[in-house]
């Protein structure tokens, strides 16, 4: 029997931050998913770290000077995660949408609806708002907003005709919200080998909760039962919030009130590998209306592919079935060649796409519509649940740590232990910018030259361990002298795969594939590359030798069903057939 202070369900953004803050006031925690780490909506995200400038229009002038607070705390503690990003807002006029905007700022969003401007908003209403948007951030370093004309060098090459006008403003990406939730479990691990406490993370288990107060974990890959006994539970699992109370307290015991807490929105984003509409993005992101007046990014994702984004649907089914659908993707096809009609990206430039259920409040303002539903997140305690249990409601990417700070001191509180440590002012384990990211690039170049036959350019390699692994990058390469060689079609050395399952708690193909070295959104993904790192998983004892082909045909399957990506080398016949 294992004790734990406290257990948290969910291994998302939310979780792990949860986790990692515990972890500094010295609690005992163990992190819990019936899946991978950050398998749900932290992947299924837009990417972004910001304020929330559509959020001043419903008035939550809170959340979004807690955002803007939180955007800049991040970029300045996981430098190589977070990083700013200029935006532009291309507009066709000047006064459009003042009316509309005073509506729905005093909750009159039926009449906001009624009274959209055609001709979408003007540079008076986006400046005003983008204003007050400066004003909340004042602290900040970013630039302050400004006005322009289309057209001019160095901004993107949207329909001059159509929009005229443009403002821009600043906000910060997060490309790799994966590796990001990853690295708040590394920190977690090490705030608890500081404070004398445990921190352990079980994925690709089940939790029931037996009478006595026992949780029981069961094993989806190797069936293994371990039992844990928390003082605390805190479900963090999102989109699954009221399904995961249901299955945990499936023994009898009461765990809510009954109500419905979560009423997610289904948000679908497209990948496109469109060099023509890259290069019009001129290295900002486009945040723009489509024609039906619903928000809409055009945002680079990295040096080579355009992320698209993103629908917002209700939606009541099972978060895992969310898939996007040939009118969603024609949607977002249609709203970018609505900005960009000289470089429309085609149905063919599609390299992939991803879909999730937002966790949202299942509360809704009476006549509001899914962009409405606040996103502020709330803690709900279950007082009728046989030991301390609470959810947490919403949230987004940008607040999972005040969020985890905040939940933390409720749950500590309760359970009558001070709050000893926060995690304001403490960078993540890969943090690095500037010198600190030259000396890691050059630690880590020069690991990579000492290996031997492998064809590749030492310093593109080191960038691209950099970029996902921060300061972490060298110790990830170290192993390059025992496992020389590299995974075709990436530029990631073997030994990478083999830190991150010493390291970062993969248990499958797909959880090092997509969530750990990312290799899900190159574009050389091929059946090759998914053989190599699964050959290096059966060296380590994950997958037998007998089945490496197997489970990369698995995957392969899997990435054509759930993102509708195609294989560009060496592809199995699964992997062939029409996304």
């Amino acid at each position: 029997m294992v004790e734990r202070a406290v257990v948290v369900l969910g291994a998302g953004i939310n979780g792990a931050a949860l986790a990692r803050e515990l972890a500094l006031s010295g609690v005992p925690v163990a992190v819990v998913d019936a899946d991978d780490v950050a398998c749900g909506a932290t992947a299924w995200s837009t990417r972004l770290i910001h304020g929330g400038l559509r959020y001043l229009e419903y008035g939550e002038i809170g959340l979004v000077r807690e955002s803007l607070a939180e955007r800049d705390r991040l970029v300045r503690l996981a430098p190589h995660l977070v990083a700013p990003l200029p935006f532009y807002v291309p507009l066709r006029g000047r006064l459009g949408g003042l009316p509309a905007a005073a509506a729905r700022l005093v909750g009159l969003e039926g009449l906001a609806r009624r009274w959209r401007p055609a001709r979408g908003r003007g540079t008076w209403t986006v400046g005003t708002g983008l204003a007050l948007y400066d004003l909340l951030a004042s602290d900040s370093r970013v630039p302050r907003h400004r006005t322009v004309r289309a057209g001019a060098a160095g901004l993107p090459r949207v329909d001059r005709e159509a929009f005229a006008w443009g403002c821009i403003y600043s906000d910060a990406q997060l490309l790799y919200p994966e590796r990001f939730t990853v690295e708040l479990l590394v920190d977690a691990r090490r705030a608890a080998a500081e404070t004398g406490a445990a921190c352990d993370v079980f994925t690709h288990c089940r939790a029931a909760l037996l009478p006595g107060g026992v949780l029981r974990l069961t094993g989806a890959v190797d069936q293994a039962v371990v039992d844990l006994r928390p003082a605390a539970l805190v479900n963090a699992t999102g989109a699954w919030v009221d399904r995961t109370l249901a299955a945990v307290f499936s023994s009898g015991a009461p765990a809510a009130t009954g109500r419905r807490l979560i009423g997610g929105t289904k948000g679908s984003h497209l990948l496109l590998r469109a060099p023509r509409l890259r290069a019009a993005l001129a290295e900002h992101g486009v945040y723009a209306e489509a024609a039906d007046g619903r928000p809409v990014f055009v945002l680079p994702f990295g040096p080579e592919l355009v992320l698209v984004g993103t629908t917002d649907t209700p939606f009541t089914g099972d978060p895992a079935t969310a898939r996007a659908d040939e009118a969603e993707i024609d949607y977002l096809l249609a709203a970018a060649a609505r900005l960009f009609p000289d470089v429309a990206p085609g149905r063919d430039e599609v390299q992939q796409h991803y879909c999730g259920v937002r966790p949202l409040p299942a509360a809704r303002a009476l006549g509001g519509s899914p962009a409405a539903v606040t996103r502020r997140h709330m803690l709900v305690r279950h007082p009728e649940a046989p030991l301390p249990t609470w959810s947490i409601v919403g949230g987004k990417l940008t607040t999972c740590r005040s969020l985890a700070e905040t939940a933390a001191k409720e749950v500590l509180a309760a359970l009558g232990r001070p709050v000893l440590g926060s995690s304001r002012e403490r960078p993540l384990p890969g943090a690095c910018a500037g010198e600190s990211r030259l000396a890691a690039l050059r630690e880590t170049e020069a690991l990579v030259r000492r290996a031997e036959g492998w064809g590749v350019d030492p310093a593109a390699v080191a960038e691209r361990m950099v970029t996902l692994f921060g300061r972490r990058a060298a110790a990830a390469a170290a192993g390059i002298a025992s496992r020389p060689g590299g995974i075709r079609g990436s530029l990631l050395p073997r030994a990478a795969v083999e830190f991150c399952v010493r390291e970062e708690w993969p248990r499958t193909l797909g959880d090092v594939i997509e969530r750990r070295l990312m290799l899900a959104f190159d574009t050389e993904l091929g059946r090759d590359t998914l053989e190599d790192v699964a050959t290096v998983l059966a060296d380590l004892g994950l997958v037998s030798h007998a089945d490496v082909g197997r489970e990369a045909e698995a995957c392969a399957v899997h990435l054509a069903a759930r993102y509708g990506r195609r294989l560009t080398r060496g592809l199995g016949n699964a992997a062939k057939e029409k996304p």
